[in-house]
């Protein structure tokens, strides 16, 4: 079942004004979906919370059936979202934004009834390079009070320091500091829920071999109480009817760790053992403990391999134990939700799929959703009779065919094995059902081509060195001749024996420089044009000799840019286009000479097949390669006129989708981008050519105008949206003026004659238009 996502807002009552046809829509093999967290509503049936694997909070009205976005993190830092909660009666859920190392690190409440943040706790030793939120908790009762737990490295001592606040955040006070208690790490931190200043650390090991115990404060951390020690602790959990009873659950420890599970009846003064047998498998490590909010004698305790249940309070208790180690039946269980309008039945989160079950935890079913781990390529293959799309998972690849409505997978790693090299496919633009992959197994690279989607592969070529698979192309005269771009090689095969195929490798006029697109001349199979590095480069002798043909892009340079991607115009041979990190550049003489077009950084570009003019191209990063990781700030790019003008998709409206993979689908009426995104799997957003609607905040080309232009001096915007910023920009990509919230005229006399691109950015959206400034 197609998977659809809008802003949520009639989740709550909240009307919204969307177009049905610039919707997300999730294309994952839903067999494969991963969601943590999983919770259920504690005031609507049917409706539940959980987090993906990156910066998304999803959320289903019907049992999982099918699931919307509802709060998307901008990652203006590399960042997950941990530890998802409901909190305030079932009204507001709370997580951690997890950012190694920056000032991006905090706790977020989401109120529900608003969708919207209303409080966020960041950490108050933030300076430290490495600092991370491990663990939280706040206070139901009063919202300004909090927990927070962190980890840092402190000169060459891995640091854990616990904070309180009292008031919101504005004043924090350290209770606990590892280097004064013997380097002994905190697993856990909770507070009372019914006295504030009564705290719980849940502590664990040490360098000095410490073991933890548990430490409880009733004076919000002054003074502390060591409880049970000699053992390690992580999962706490209170009786939801009575705060004084309370569970415990061992953590990993050394050889002196026992596994057990501790219960306290006066609130946490004193412990006694729950007597249940555990299996001895993995660390013998307690998850998660979770009372039933509506029947606290339903109690249920989450290890790595087994679950343990009691309906009767713990009188008696009932294992369910999992012999082998099998993330597809049950492994390693991380959180558990009951659903309040149904018994018996439970959302069970593990450390890969969310399972269901409807009989308290006999039998588990897998809670299917489209929210894959989509990695490596995107590859399309479109045409009037077919339609097919290959994207990357668990080192493999998903074979998508809508036609036939199904979908296989290619290579795909068992979860137990764990993802080693992975296979990169890249579908032939001309053949169906011919696809070109490449991996790389006991230090030797493989080129493969199969005729049946990834079925009996063929071997092209193979290498001690490495081999990368980065374009295809396939001559249109001659279908049965492809020229592959393998990192610093280019191949032409001759496919018309697959069992005796002809490869040739082709000269490159620079060696050791990485060949990122090969493109073959529609009109002359003999005529091939590669990029090198910032070089475009064209043969007409089928690669015997290479000529650069570099006029107009004077703009790239060799410290910081790169040519990533050349097209062709289906519908007119003499134009090609270059995406590189500077820009987009077209040619109407077959690479001859270029013209800046856009000064977006853009990963992938394409010409439409079916609409004159029509160009979209996709921008995985928007900041650029931002070391180490970079930011989900994708964005989509459409003009219709060429490149003279362009509208945008935010990062914002395709919500913030961490990417490295792009393709595109056309046809008379629709332009489909497809992206591969780390936690929401394939997802496709729809352009409605007709009116190029995409969503209410795009900006239609014929309501921003500049005059003069060309310009001598000055010139002005005209536009019927208010102005929040116009950018200019250079032809080598380069911002050269930023003029925030413009009044009146925009004097450009002390820049260069020549042309620029102009980005102006408005309270509707954002669009790109050429200036050209005269002498």
């Amino acid at each position: 079942m197609k998977k659809r996502t809008t802003l949520l807002f009639y989740l709550l009552g909240v009307m919204m004004s969307l177009h049905v046809n610039a919707q997300i829509e999730f294309e994952g093999a839903e067999a494969y979906g991963q969601l943590f967290d999983v919770t259920y509503s504690e005031t609507q049936e049917d409706v539940i919370y959980a987090r993906t694997l990156t910066n998304h909070i999803v959320t289903s009205l019907n049992g999982g059936d099918t699931w919307d976005i509802l709060y998307s993190d901008p990652m203006d830092n590399y960042a997950t979202l941990k530890d998802l909660r409901l909190m305030n009666n079932g009204t507001t859920l709370s997580f951690n934004v997890s950012a190694e190392g920056t000032t991006y690190n905090k706790i977020v409440l989401f109120d529900l009834a608003t969708a919207s943040v209303i409080k966020t706790f960041s950490p108050p030793n933030y300076f430290e390079f490495d600092i991370l939120i491990e663990s939280y908790d706040i206070s139901d009762a009063n919202n300004d009070v909090a927990l927070m737990h962190t980890t840092y490295t402190l000169s060459t001592t891995y640091t854990h320091e616990v904070f309180y606040t009292s008031d919101g955040g504005d004043n924090w006070y350290s209770i606990y500091y590892s280097p004064t208690n013997y380097n002994v790490a905190i697993n856990n931190v909770s507070i009372s829920p019914e006295d504030d200043d009564k705290l719980f650390l849940m502590r664990g090991g040490s360098t000095s071999r410490e073991l933890g115990g548990v430490f409880v404060s009733t004076d919000a951390g002054q003074t502390w109480e060591n409880k049970i020690p000699g053992n390690t602790y992580d999962a706490i959990a209170f009786n939801p009817d009575n705060a004084e009873d309370i569970l415990l659950g061992t953590s990993y420890g050394y050889d002196t760790h026992v596994e057990n599970l501790y219960r306290s009846l006066d609130g946490g003064d004193t412990w006694a053992i729950v007597p249940i047998t555990w299996t001895d498998m993995s660390t013998d490590h307690i998850n998660k403990i979770e009372f039933n909010p509506n029947n606290s004698n339903e109690i249920i305790v989450l290890e790595e391999n087994e679950m343990v249940v009691s309906s009767d309070n713990g009188t008696t208790w009932q294992n369910y134990v999992y012999t082998t180690i099998d993330p597809e039946a049950y492994y390693y269980g991380l959180t558990a939700s009951y659903n309040p309008f149904t018994a018996d039945e439970l959302l069970i989160t593990t450390n890969f799929y969310p399972f269901l079950t409807t009989d308290g935890g006999v039998t588990l079913t897998k809670l299917e959703n489209p929210f894959i781990n989509s990695t490596g390529i995107i590859s399309t293959f479109s045409s009037d009779d077919e339609k097919h799309i290959y994207y990357g998972m668990r080192a493999g690849y998903m074979h998508k065919d809508f036609q036939n409505n199904t979908e296989e997978g290619h290579y795909l790693q068992s979860l137990a094995q764990g993802f080693g090299s992975a296979v990169k496919v890249i579908a032939d633009p001309v053949v169906p059902g011919r696809v070109f992959t490449s991996n790389r197994a006991l230090n030797t690279s493989y080129i493969n081509v199969s005729s049946e989607h990834g079925l009996d592969p063929k071997l092209i070529a193979s290498s001690m060195f490495f081999l990368i698979l980065e374009d295809v192309s396939t001559s249109i005269a001659n279908p049965n001749i492809s020229w592959i771009s393998t990192g610093l090689e280019v191949h032409k095969v001759d496919l018309t024996d697959m069992d005796n195929i002809i490869d040739e490798n082709i000269a490159v006029p620079e060696l050791g420089e990485v060949i990122t697109a090969v493109q073959v001349d529609s009109d002359a199979a003999t005529t091939i044009f590669i990029a090198q590095g910032i070089n475009f480069y064209k043969s007409t002798d089928d690669g015997a000799t290479w000529t650069a043909s570099n006029a107009g892009l004077e703009g790239l340079t060799l410290e910081d840019q790169l040519i990533l991607d050349i097209e062709q115009n289906p519908l007119n041979a003499n134009q090609l286009m270059l995406s590189a990190t500077n820009g987009i550049y077209l040619s109407e003489n077959k690479g001859d000479s270029w013209t800046f077009i856009s000064s977006e950084f853009t990963n992938d570009v394409a010409f439409s097949s079916v609409t004159e003019n029509t160009i979209v191209g996709v921008t995985h990063y928007s900041d650029g390669y931002n070391f180490p990781l970079p930011v989900a700030k994708a964005k989509i790019i459409v003009s219709t006129d060429l490149g003279e003008t362009w509208t945008e998709i935010s990062p914002e409206m395709l919500e913030y989708p961490f990417t490295e993979s792009s393709a595109f689908v056309f046809t008379e009426d629709e332009i489909s981008v497809y992206l591969g995104v780390h936690d929401l799997g394939l997802i496709q957003y729809t352009i409605d050519m007709s009116t190029l609607s995409i969503r209410s905040e795009i900006v239609y080309n014929d309501t921003i105008k500049f005059y003069p232009n060309p310009t001598r001096n000055s010139f002005s915007v005209k536009s019927d949206a208010n102005l929040s910023a116009v950018t200019i920009y250079n032809l080598a990509g380069q911002k050269v003026k930023t003029i925030n919230h413009p009044n009146g005229e925009i004097n450009v006399n002390e820049l260069a004659s020549g042309v620029y691109m102009v980005k102006v950015q408005t309270s509707n959206g954002t669009l790109t238009k050429r200036l050209i400034k005269s002498n």
